[in-house]
């Protein structure tokens, strides 16, 4: 009789143990992730039993807010739909309480994930951020590594620091012009992290023409300003919330949140609204907005 309760417990034990990568997808309802996974011809790698993975998984509802055109993008080109979906594994078994706040750990793919931990407050409850996409689920566990949901698509993935991306991008200019003659272009290239509040130009062009030319003319007065829209860390716009920063700089700033989504950060000297969250880079986080501070 002990032997056939004994037996039918091994039975129970191994009906309850945990599928590899892929199956464990499927059960948690990421179909349309397992089915991007094949598409890339992945499904091998995902189902190595010799190896072990963290996976930041995008759920179905994550998949579909892409844009139609995005899709059919990744669909055409296997390659770059690898190069996407690696993006969001990382090698080893990275389990909730491993994760460390405004660290930076590699992908498969090679480019790097900032992960954030965001503790509970009176205006949310905590949670964990992947490069500023949240983690919905944690700690699903497979035989060959674990899975975490999260709500969005990490796309696109970083390729330059900040003064890279800075220098790149058009609406950029001035501000490329007074971080040069600050001299503060590799600072914002060096490790990091940072989370840089960008006036684009349009918010460079409301300072009077006599003002901006004086500031630029005055390096420890531009420098001043410039680090005043600096925090330490790379903070991504699901976790701004009410509060008090310190800058690179001596001064503070209060970072804001509004109904409907609206983010300001205001100084002493002005306020701004954020215009466009979380362009990442390598070294931290931009947010572009609309005055200068």
């Amino acid at each position: 009789m002990l032997r056939i309760v004994l037996a039918g417990l091994v039975v129970c034990l191994a009906g309850a143990q945990a599928g590899n990568i892929a199956e464990e997808l499927t059960a948690a309802g990421a179909t349309e992730l397992v089915n991007l996974v094949t598409t890339a011809g992945l499904a091998e790698t995902l189902t190595n039993p010799d190896a072990k993975f963290t996976v930041f998984a995008p759920t179905n509802e994550a998949i579909g807010k892409l844009p139609k055109s995005l899709v059919e993008d990744l669909l055409a080109d296997t390659e770059l739909l690898k190069k996407v979906l690696l993006f969001h594994v990382v090698e080893g078994e990275v389990k909730a309480g491993d994760i460390v706040n405004d660290q930076s750990v590699n992908s498969v793919e090679g480019s790097p994930l900032r992960t954030n931990i965001y503790l509970r407050s009176k205006f949310y409850d905590g949670f964990v951020t992947i490069n500023g996409k949240r983690v919905s689920k944690a700690d699903i566990m497979a035989d060959n590594g674990v899975i975490h949901l999260i709500t969005d698509v990490i796309y696109p993935f970083p390729t330059g620091n900040i003064a890279e991306i800075v220098t790149g991008d058009s609406r950029f200019s001035t501000l490329l012009a007074a971080v040069s003659a600050a001299g503060l272009a590799d600072v914002l290239s060096g490790e990091g992290p940072f989370t840089v509040f960008a006036p684009t130009n349009d918010a460079f062009e409301k300072v009077p023409k006599e003002t901006l030319d004086g500031l630029l003319a005055d390096k420890d007065a531009l420098t001043k300003v410039l680090q005043r829209h600096v925090v330490p860390g790379a903070l991504f716009y699901k976790g701004i919330c009410w509060k008090i920063r310190d800058t690179a700089g001596s001064e503070q700033i209060q970072t804001q949140v509004f109904k409907g989504g609206v983010v300001k950060v205001v100084s002493e000297s002005a306020g701004a609204r954020v215009k466009e969250a979380d362009i990442i880079a390598t070294n931290g986080v931009i947010h572009a907005i609309d005055n200068v501070i």
